[in-house]
Order: structure tokens, then C-alpha cells, then sequence
């Protein structure tokens, strides 16, 4: 397995995580470009997918590119939004990584390059 697939999903992951921290930021702004600035990462982000799935399964791709931004996501509205992490909160991100060790052990291995 080729480690390349796996740099284009976390460079996904990490794009989609700042086009969503900057969407709490720019969301009672109301002004255009930082909106437009967003969209671009979010749209990155999906790009990013897309190499990735060229060679993982899609149904790993996508449940560990929306597992991992979710933890993140969770984290920085914790440490920087001063949201709070209930029980079923935390219970449904465990489940999710559950999820992802689950369809990543049912996933046949990446295709080489």
C-alpha cells in the first residue's frame, strides 16, 4: 500500500477543517470574500477526496475523511468556541471511530499507483 492516497486524505481533512473553523469565524460577517475564501477550501477539500479515493476505497475514504474532521472540529469548537463535550457527544465520536476501524477492516487494500 502506497502512503500517497492516505497524505492526499489527511491534506482533505485538514482543509475541510479550517474551511469549517473559518465558517464559525466569517458566519455573522456578512461580508463576501471571506465567505468566498471558505467555499475555496471546502471545495479543496473535496478535491483533495477525490485523489484519495483514486486509490482507497471510497466508503474508507469518506467515513474516515468525515470521522477525522469531526474529532477536529470538536476539539477546536472545545479549546477555541468554548463548546462543551457532553456524554453523547462524546459516545457518537466514539461510535464513529468505531465505524471507521470497522469499514477500514472490511476494505480490500488500496490499488498501487
Amino acid at each position: 500500500m502506497t502512503l500517497r492516497p492516505w497524505l492526499y486524505l489527511l491534506a482533505a481533512v485538514a482543509v475541510e477543517v479550517s474551511g469549517v473553523t473559518l465558517m464559525k469565524r466569517v458566519a455573522d460577517s456578512g461580508a463576501l470574500a471571506p465567505f468566498l475564501f471558505m467555499y475555496a477550501l471546502i471545495g479543496l477539500s473535496f478535491y483533495f477526496l477525490a485523489l484519495a479515493v483514486r486509490r482507497l476505497p471510497i466508503a474508507l475514504a469518506y467515513a474516515a475523511w468525515e470521522t477525522l474532521g469531526l474529532a477536529c472540529v470538536t476539539f477546536i469548537g472545545l479549546r477555541y468556541f468554548g463548546e462543551d463535550l457532553g456524554p453523547a457527544k462524546a459516545l457518537g465520536l466514539a461510535a464513529l471511530l468505531v465505524g471507521v476501524v470497522l469499514v477500514s477492516i472490511g476494505a480490500p487494500e488500496a490499488q498501487g499507483e
